[in-house]
């Protein structure tokens, strides 16, 4: 099976039980429901949705989608698939949303519910956000396709 296919099998496995009010409402359903998937569909779930909104919309839309709940646990995915520095990358971009340094259940709350003033209230975080989504997309030398892939055949 070639690499894509591979990732989009796991991916369609992943988001099988996914529901749509999730995304509309706060609550712990959706991040319950993706930590508690197979860790080879949890893996592909969170590098998957993390590069798909990066290279759609930057690191901005994927912390204003929601995803950004998410960013603790992909960076240690990203370090397990041996993507390190897309992992620094998002690690330095979720320091600079979550400026206050708010716990990980806090902050998942305030960016679910849209009260981080930062990022939904002000432009102030294009900027520099915008610049770590440059990084990102400049880092050829990790081919997140083919180490997710390489992960998943070894599962």
């Amino acid at each position: 099976m070639r690499n894509l296919e591979l990732i989009e099998k796991s991916y369609l496995e992943a988001v099988k039980g996914v529901q749509e009010e999730w995304f509309l409402y706060s609550n712990s359903n959706w991040y319950d429901y993706v930590m508690n998937l197979p860790i080879h569909l949890r893996v592909t779930y969170l590098v998957v949705i993390l590069h798909n909104q990066v290279f759609n919309g930057g690191f901005h839309q994927y912390f204003v989608n929601g995803y950004g709940q998410f960013a603790n646990e992909t960076i240690l995915v990203l370090l397990d698939v041996g993507a390190s520095k897309r992992a620094n990358i998002l690690e330095v971009a979720y320091k600079i949303v979550n400026a206050n340094n708010l716990s990980t259940e806090i902050f998942r709350e305030q960016l679910l519910d849209k009260k981080i003033q930062s990022l939904f209230a002000t432009d102030e975080l294009y900027v520099p956000l915008d610049k770590l989504d440059n990084e990102y997309y400049n880092l050829v030398e990790e081919d997140i396709e083919t180490l997710l892939s390489n992960y998943l055949k070894s599962c």
